[in-house]
């Protein structure tokens, strides 16, 4: 167990907390004081990635440690991109999915760490989660979409959304900038997977590389779409929501099958 870990958790969890209060009392010094809590959190767990990797447990070595490194960068997305996107509503949905994932990870059981992924697998597995991290925050994005669109055709707007939530507009931009950034990350691992698939099993179409590659071709006609048939608002939200779902769905099989094994 990483010596920062608890520290880490109370972290999240105070700037969820923070994230929450903001959203009921609609005070921006609760949102500024979410961010800076959420950027504790995010040092606190970076100085633990660190001593792992000291340690022998590269976040790639094993699917528990890419489960903690996925819920860092998702966090990390977050954070970068809130600075430009001022969208506390979807700090309050991106930081319990870091929280469930970080401790699923540091509860699974721990096995011997696999020192044998080579440099090429160290680059997939490190793209394809970063890849994953900013479709996590396009997903809390197109989540607020959709209850913010539904609010506003049902002639309502939720309390909670009026003081934390953005415009749809805004909403979108964010959907599509995450999508933008973390395609091509995306891209270049499913390619490297396919390198290192055939070199490891002589074989490629794996049922997880399958599956990453319909995640893929979903974001890849969601970004067609955009720019050829005008795509947006409610439709891109659907499609993104998919997307991460077959997405984070390949992580989920390494984790279950590999309970701290290998990550490849």
């Amino acid at each position: 167990m990483p010596p920062l870990f608890p520290v880490t958790l109370a972290l999240y969890a105070v700037a969820l907390s923070l994230y929450l209060a903001h959203l009921m009392a609609g005070t921006q010094s609760l949102a500024r004081a979410a961010r800076i809590a959420l950027l504790a959190a995010f040092g606190a767990q970076a100085i633990d990635i660190g001593w792992l990797c000291t340690h022998g447990l590269h976040p790639a070595v094993s699917a528990r440690e890419a489960m903690s490194f996925a819920a860092w960068l998702i966090c990390g997305a977050y954070l970068a991109l809130s600075f430009r996107f001022r969208v506390p509503v979807v700090g309050a949905l991106v930081v319990p999915v870091t929280m469930v994932l970080d401790l699923a990870a540091r509860l699974s059981p721990q096995h011997e760490p696999s020192h044998g992924v080579s440099t090429l697998g160290l680059t997939h597995i490190t793209l394809a989660t970063a890849g994953v991290a900013l479709f996590a925050v396009a997903a809390g994005a197109a989540v607020v979409y959709l209850v913010e669109e539904r609010n506003l055709k049902a002639h309502r707007a939720q309390k909670m959304f009026k003081r934390g939530g953005a415009s749809l507009e805004t909403l979108d931009r964010l959907n599509r900038r995450c999508i933008v950034f973390g395609f091509p990350l995306f891209t270049v691992a499913l390619i490297t997977g396919a390198v290192w698939g055939v070199q490891l099993h002589d074989q490629l179409f794996t049922p997880q590389y399958s599956i990453a590659a319909a995640a893929w071709l979903m974001y890849a006609v969601l970004i067609v779409a955009r720019v050829t048939a005008g795509w947006r608002g409610r439709r891109a939200a659907i499609m993104t929501l998919g997307g991460f779902a077959t997405s984070l769905t390949v992580l989920l099989i390494y984790y279950v099958r590999g309970f701290g094994g290998t990550a490849g």
